[in-house]
């Protein structure tokens, strides 16, 4: 071995990660291997970190042919859930960006077996299996650079310099590969100076409920900064359920949860659905910038990808060129670095960039995003030689999108300066239903309480135990008042009071806000939120119907005397003092 920088029969490859990018490069080494009459021993180490929500898979003609060339057995039931396109949506601007006859697939089998990757990465195992790749169910802790001692067996010299620890075991090999995915990697305990691709957080769901129009086919839809801490939100519809992804530097569960709740009040999402999955992940943001050791590569979002990047196959071209630079001259570092990074992964690395940088012009571009899409289409109408368009279709390429989102953000600056912003009025605003109150909060005795108090005076109340439904209920039927919980389960209620005055269809909305937590600062943030009154806990009900009627009670008479023995037992008779 010591004479060649190529890989030699019976060399040993380890792959660190059993995603679908190490059981592809699995599957590719060995399928490349054996064209070229090197047997090789491949083991493939588990890696990365379980996901409960187990996302879909959308997979492109592109990506499908790789998976035949590696020979996967692609299941005819596959194709039953066809997009028909992919809307892009923007400050109210929409463009649907329609896919070719048999283009994207979505391929899930969640909740009743596993997710659509899970599917795509068990059909690569079991070719890569077949070809003689050994899964191991270990996590690799690191990689270490060894020379095997003078006087030591020749089993062991021959067996490689890289040695793989993996809980308390150690393995020698040859030439060892990263196929972990985003998020955290070894780093340093990879090689040392290992630079991977950048990574952005990120937030990923289960909705149940699907998304309107089940009788026509289905759309996925791109949602460009609905929030200003969420740079876009992806939903993709499968037979029974909707996978929903929203990314950015600063976002958190509770973004994606009022993002929702904002889908649902414009009809992108059906009213009532719900939340089966929350949790966060990582995207690739971007190309690493050392990814290549002697014996050592980096491969898939690892190694390279951005967020608009939604189908395999770039992923999947990086296993097939990983193979081939091992196989070429992988145990030489500038030999490796000239084939796999330069010569192999140039154009992919290009369009990572490029794509990450589309997301930061996409947004200043505003309501100007959708059309910079279909402009980047009408431009570039071929896709690159991987088939590497954007959100899984042929075109626009990143380069593309990135040319066209620039201009639109540029012409979308330059024009804020000169014209006076006016804000869209609804074609339709629903008219307040007088007397009906919505009542928000997670605790059940104090949403009974409430809704006994107001009902006492004639009142008809609606209380919300799970705050998702909100905006839809307040848009479509808006009440007198809400009186809003700030502690509730998915979403801080001081954020939804703010996300209900931003928005036309809600902001005359009356919001009374009520706290346990009675200090300055956090009354403060209600009013700036835009609430009409803090209420400290626990609420005085005499002061609850004065702010919501205007009237003060008349200890001796209303509304004292209309209360309900139930009431005044709930909430306590020394609650009921002037």
């Amino acid at each position: 071995m010591s004479g060649t920088s190529k890989l030699a029969s019976g060399s040993r490859v380890a792959i660190v990660g059993g995603g679908i990018a190490g059981a592809g490069l699995a599957a590719s080494l060995l399928f490349n291997g054996r064209a070229r009459g090197v047997a090789l021993d491949v083991r493939v180490y588990a890696g990365g970190t379980e996901e409960r929500t187990a996302p879909p898979a959308l997979l492109t003609p592109e990506c499908r042919s790789r998976l035949a060339a590696l020979g996967c057995r692609i299941p005819p039931e596959w194709r039953a859930h066809e997009l028909r396109g992919v809307e892009i949506i923007s400050q109210g601007e929409r463009e649907l960006l329609p896919c070719a006859a048999g283009g994207l697939w979505v391929v899930d089998g969640w909740p009743r077996g596993e997710g659509g990757l899970d599917m795509v990465r068990h059909v690569l195992s079991t070719a890569a299996s077949a070809q003689g790749a050994r899964f191991v169910n270990r996590h690799v802790e690191r990689v270490e650079r060894q020379a095997p001692a003078p006087d030591a067996p020749t089993a062991v010299r021959n067996a490689g310099p890289l040695v793989v620890r993996a809980q308390g075991s150690g393995e020698r090999f040859h030439a060892v590969a990263l196929a972990a995915g985003a998020g955290p990697l070894l780093g340093d305990a990879f090689f040392k100076g290992f630079k991977p691709a950048p990574s952005m957080p990120a937030v990923q769901a289960r909705i149940t409920g699907g998304m309107p129009g089940r009788d026509l086919a289905p759309v996925a839809r791109l949602w460009v900064s609905p929030l200003p801490s969420v740079d876009a939100l992806f939903l993709i519809p499968s037979a029974s359920s909707v996978y929903a992804l929203a990314f950015g530097a600063a976002v958190t569960p509770a973004d994606l949860c009022q993002v929702l709740m904002m889908a649902a009040r414009d009809g992108l999402l059906e009213e009532g659905f719900e939340l089966t999955t929350l949790e966060t992940t990582r995207l690739p943001f971007g190309p690493g910038r050392t990814l290549v050791a002697p014996g050592q590569l980096a491969v898939g979002p690892a190694a390279f990808g951005h967020p608009l990047q939604v189908g395999l196959s770039e992923t999947l071209a990086s296993c097939s060129r990983a193979a081939v630079a091992l196989l070429d001259g992988g145990l030489d570092a500038p030999s490796l670095e000239r084939r796999y990074v330069r010569d192999g992964l140039g154009e992919l690395m290009e369009d990572a960039a490029a794509g990450a940088r589309s997301i930061t012009w996409l947004r200043r571009a505003g309501k100007r995003a959708p059309a910079a899409f279909v402009a980047a289409r009408a431009k570039h109408s071929a896709g690159g030689v991987y088939g590497g368009g954007v959100l899984g279709l042929s075109s626009p390429t990143p380069l593309g999108l990135l040319s066209a989102a620039r201009w639109s953000g540029v012409r979308e600056v330059v024009g804020s300066w000169l014209r006076t912003p006016i804000e869209p009025v609804p074609t339709l605003v629903p008219e307040v239903e007088p007397d009906l109150y919505y009542v928000v909060d997670d605790d059940a005795d104090t949403r009974e309480a409430l809704t006994l108090l107001l009902e006492s005076t004639g009142a008809r109340v609606v209380s919300f135990a799970d705050e998702l439904a909100l905006f839809c209920a307040v848009a479509r039927r808006p009440p007198t008042a809400i009186l809003l919980d700030v502690v509730l389960h998915w979403v801080d209620g001081l954020r939804l009071c703010e996300g209900l005055k931003q928005h036309p269809l809600t902001r005359d909305t009356r919001v009374l806000v009520m706290s346990g937590l009675n200090r300055p600062h956090v009354r403060q943030r209600a009013l700036d939120a835009g609430a009409e009154a803090f209420l400290p806990k626990p609420v005085n009900p005499d002061r609850l119907l004065c702010q919501l009627t205007g009237r003060v009670p008349d200890p001796l008479g209303s509304p004292r005397d209309v209360i309900r023995p139930s009431v005044v037992e709930t909430f306590g008779e020394d609650r009921f003092a002037s």
